[in-house]
């Protein structure tokens, strides 16, 4: 049985590892852009700045009890504060909108090849298992739609001339029973 200790650092080494390479992969996809990448930094730091500033002037206004669990709450209600404050700032700004944009169509097109992959993956998936796909059934049901028009269109026509024979018998055995009447015999 592994030590504990090994495990540990085996876990932490793959995450260690996931990270370096999440990190190069992101490396990868702001170098592929023509615009510069935004300056974390300094979107950072204003949200930092204050929150530190609260945390001073939380303990410079009231000095260490043993109530810590009523200074905490203030402190992270303040923290809170500053942060919906400074994060509705920023994200109402227009440089905050065009970034938002710009990394979701960077995501978008980073996922549209894992999309179409997944997509393969599960058509051939289905097709060993003997399943039909989300294009099949849609198909199928198109066709059975327009199945359905067609027996409309033919339960009309067959409607227009049953009207029509109905208007036919109708006017041949009026003309039956006028034909059929006595006319009144001449004298002559």
């Amino acid at each position: 049985m592994p030590d504990a200790s090994t495990t540990v650092n085996q876990f932490f080494d793959t995450w260690r590892r996931q990270l370096e390479e999440g990190t190069q992969a992101w490396a990868r996809l702001v170098n592929q852009t023509a615009t510069p990448p935004p300056d974390a930094l300094g979107f950072w730091k204003p949200i930092l700045d204050q929150g530190l500033q609260n945390w001073a002037r939380l303990f410079a206004q009231s000095p260490a009890t043993p109530d810590m669990a009523a200074q905490w709450k203030q402190f992270l209600d303040q923290w809170i504060e500053a942060w919906s404050r400074v994060l509705g700032q920023a994200m109402n700004t227009d440089s905050f909108a065009q970034t938002m944009g710009r990394s979701l169509e960077q995501w978008l097109s980073a996922q549209a090849p894992l999309k179409k992959s997944a997509e393969q993956s599960l058509d051939t998936a289905l097709q060993a298992l003997n399943l039909a796909s989300r294009n099949q059934l849609t198909g199928v049901a198109r066709q059975i739609v327009d199945l359905d028009e067609r027996v409309e269109r033919v339960e009309e026509a067959v409607g227009t001339l049953r009207a029509r024979v109905e208007q036919l018998i109708h006017l041949v055995s009026a003309r039956d029973v006028a034909t059929a009447s006595p006319r009144p015999a001449s004298q002559g």
